[in-house]
């Protein structure tokens, strides 16, 4: 690993985060409550990084390094998503939060034109539950 945990890095409506840009995603894991399947954070693994983790709250996004990821907590699901939306070795472009409504959302683009989106289901809806979505 490159670098040292930073702990919170963004949270905020507006950012975007470019120590990723043109590195290939390793592994995205899913922490989700079982009951509603809502994402609750996002932990992404790239290439010669530690684990990141982002989520969105209170109508913000946030961004994290913490060094390790915890999936020892029994009250949620911890879902590799790697393969589910063909992340292992894409290759990211941009990073980046933006107002969403009456909330924000997450975009990470990718270089195959795709783009993984955290976004509230209902961005009229403050603080609404959250949905983890490949797009074009």
């Amino acid at each position: 690993m490159t670098k040292e945990p930073r702990g919170r890095l963004y949270q905020d409506s507006e950012f975007e985060f470019d120590e990723f840009n043109g590195l290939k995603i390793e592994q995205l894991i899913v922490c989700e409550n079982p009951e509603t399947k809502e994402p609750i954070l996002i932990y992404l693994k790239v290439e010669k990084r530690n684990w990141h983790q982002f989520f969105l709250d209170a109508g913000y996004g946030f961004w994290e390094n913490w060094d390790e990821i915890d999936t020892e907590d029994d009250s949620y699901d911890f879902i590799d998503y790697t393969d589910k939306f063909d992340l292992k070795g894409q290759t990211i472009s941009r990073i980046f939060c933006e107002p969403d409504l009456n909330n924000s959302r997450i975009t990470l683009d990718l270089e195959n034109s795709m783009k993984l989106i955290l976004k509230c289901k209902d961005p009229n809806i403050f603080d609404s539950n959250s949905e983890l979505i490949m797009s074009k």
